[in-house]
């Protein structure tokens, strides 16, 4: 599973909540980066960090053993975060805790429900306990990973990224956030190549096509842009933001405003239930966007 942020809304900082912009500047196709290097983004990011938490050294450590009530509840807390019950699932993986307070992945599991309600703050002081306990849990450095991108430190969100890659190279959380520094920082051929490996490890997750979608996009790729983000409707199609971002180019690029009403319509529905602020909001404005290009064409 993907803990990645705001496919259904909500974001992780100003630059990725925005609804896409086009560059006119940009190449017309995904261009080599004669800068191409490592993985790790060096630039200093814009948000001041708190001081981070020592990362353990990864040893393996044993668990403890479950009892059979905790293993349904465990089970059934996995179950309502599969079906983006957010706040169900953040209730059931504290009774886990409570029941198995040295249970890394309880913490772990529970900070992913807290990141589904942007609740981004509480959601790194649990990956901070998993790790704690459990060193070597790379889903947990993973998702804290996407945690610290929400919160704008991109050198801890590097530091994670980087970490869970070494422990487990097949986990698309980590080379997806590492695709995401690398193109802020402007590596645009390694963040190419970062973007391609989410897609491979998650070929059925509809967020790994839609950051990928959404870095075509910032780099003038449109046609590849608009198939990423219609791969993304199709394997997350209660996910709200891929329809702003696709009515977004339906409007801007290939001026088909009918089928770029159609997709902000079925993102605002979506934000009525559970209501989503942010998903309203961007819909209204696009919405009143599209309007105004509307009587532009018409007017001639």
């Amino acid at each position: 599973m993907i803990v990645l942020v705001a496919c259904s809304g909500g974001g992780d900082g100003d630059e990725d909540d925005a609804i896409l912009e086009p560059d006119e500047a940009a190449p017309a196709d995904a261009p080599d980066d004669a800068d191409a290097g490592g993985l790790e983004a060096t630039e200093e990011p814009a948000a001041t960090r708190e001081p981070a938490t020592p990362t353990p050294q990864p040893t393996a450590t044993s668990e403890p053993v479950n009892t059979n009530e905790n293993v349904r509840n465990y089970a059934g807390a996995h179950a309502l975060l599969n079906r983006d019950e957010y706040v169900q699932a953040e209730r059931r993986f504290t009774l886990v805790i409570e029941i198995e307070p040295q249970f890394a992945r309880g913490y772990s599991g529970r900070a992913s429900a807290l990141m589904g309600q942007e609740k981004y703050t509480a959601a790194i002081r649990d990956f901070d306990r998993a790790i704690e306990l459990k060193p070597d849990l790379a889903s947990a450095y993973a998702g804290r990973a996407v945690a610290h991108m929400a919160v704008g430190d991109i050198l801890g969100a590097n530091q994670d990224a980087v970490q869970a890659r070494l422990l487990d190279p097949t986990d698309p959380n980590s080379v997806i956030v590492l695709g995401r520094i690398l193109s802020g920082a402007g590596r645009t051929a390694d963040a190419w190549e970062m973007f391609n490996e989410g897609v491979e490890l998650a070929p059925d997750e509809g967020p790994a096509y839609w950051w990928r979608g959404r870095f075509l996009f910032q780099i003038g790729n449109y046609d590849l842009s608009l198939a990423d983000l219609d791969l993304a409707i199709q394997f997350s199609p209660v996910s709200a933001q891929p329809y702003l971002d696709r009515a977004t180019l339906y409007m801007d690029i290939f001026e088909e405003f009918e089928l770029a009403r159609a997709d902000i319509e079925e993102a605002r529905s979506l934000g009525e239930e559970p209501r989503d602020r942010d998903i309203l909001d961007s819909s209204d404005a696009l919405m009143e966007r599209l309007e105004e290009l509307e009587a532009a064409a018409a007017a001639g």
